[in-house]
């Protein structure tokens, strides 16, 4: 055999080789642009909650991902942002919009559909993220002729946080025909200060973008490193609602011991941004943080 036939045997297997890490990554992307991963990240978070309320797995679970998988659907077909900050998502976007709309849409009348098979707090609680939704992308403030809440700093981030953790708490409540109780009104703050990390860390990825298009966030305001600060006052904050909810009996021992290593997990996360590393990376490593909850969930529990 000759030596150009050598090198193209040896360039055919290391292609045949490469293929499934290029469908792998392929498949990723494609989760990660149609936000069928925000939504299976939604579903953990449901699983955790219905696991540390000790409350049997519903429907609640599929809610979860048919509304954010709407909700952050549709943010993606309307942020201009992203053409700055995830230029591959706004192409994929660009390609295959119509297909995304009726997903997203889809996706959400499902879910409402089945909340109200359920009753009135699973549709009320349903409607919540969609609201704020519209409440942060549409100019209704009374400010410049008119506002988003997108762009108003700080509102923007308390605005999604409440919204996300409100209905991630309570949704699986909802569906055991009671009302939210003292734990339930734990997890959901602690859900909030752990989404507000996690959003001023995307926002970190963004601030380029954010900054071009007039959206103030922590990181636009602040700078990275000093909103990198409040970000590790945050997640200080988490641990010590957890460690008091564990003292005063709000959240049992195997509940407290079942969340701290996700906020360990998160300050580690916030102490790489700024640093030298991939920005849209940092972003995946930080939804890690979910299942992470859940191997606690499966440890203590």
């Amino acid at each position: 055999m000759s030596q150009s036939t050598d090198r193209f045997s040896n360039q055919s297997i290391a292609h045949r080789l490469s293929d499934p890490a290029a469908r792998i990554q392929s498949l990723t992307s494609v989760a990660v642009h149609t936000s069928l991963l925000d939504g299976a990240v939604a579903a953990t978070k449901v699983v955790v909650v219905s696991a540390l309320l000790s409350v049997s797995l519903s429907p609640a679970v599929a809610l979860a991902f048919l509304v954010t998988f709407g909700v952050y659907g549709s943010n993606k077909l309307v942020d201009a942002e992203d053409a700055v900050n995830c230029p591959d998502r706004a192409a994929f976007v660009a390609r295959h919009r119509a297909a995304l709309t009726l997903a997203t849409v889809g996706g959400y009348g499902l879910a409402l559909v089945l909340a109200a098979l359920q009753g009135p707090l699973a549709v009320a609680l349903t409607l919540v993220p969609g609201t704020a939704a519209l409440l942060y992308s549409v100019e209704w403030l009374p400010y410049g002729g008119g506002t988003r809440v997108k762009d108003v700093f700080l509102l923007n981030t308390i605005l999604v946080a409440a919204a996300w953790a409100v209905y991630i708490s309570f949704i699986p409540v909802a569906f055991t025909d009671q009302l939210p109780g003292a734990p339930a009104l734990t997890l959901c703050a602690f859900f909030f200060l752990q989404t507000v990390v996690a959003g001023e860390v995307l926002n970190a990825r963004d601030v380029v973008g954010d900054r071009r298009e007039g959206v103030s966030t922590l990181p636009t305001r602040l700078g990275v490193e000093r909103a990198q600060t409040v970000l590790y006052g945050l997640d200080g904050v988490t641990i010590a609602l957890l460690l008091g909810a564990g003292l005063v009996g709000t959240l049992d021992e195997q509940a407290v011991l079942a969340l701290l290593p996700a906020v360990g997990y998160s300050l580690l996360v916030t102490a790489l941004v700024g640093r030298d590393v991939d920005l849209s990376r940092l972003c995946g490593w930080r939804d890690l943080e979910y299942p992470l909850m859940l191997a606690g969930v499966v440890v203590f529990l």
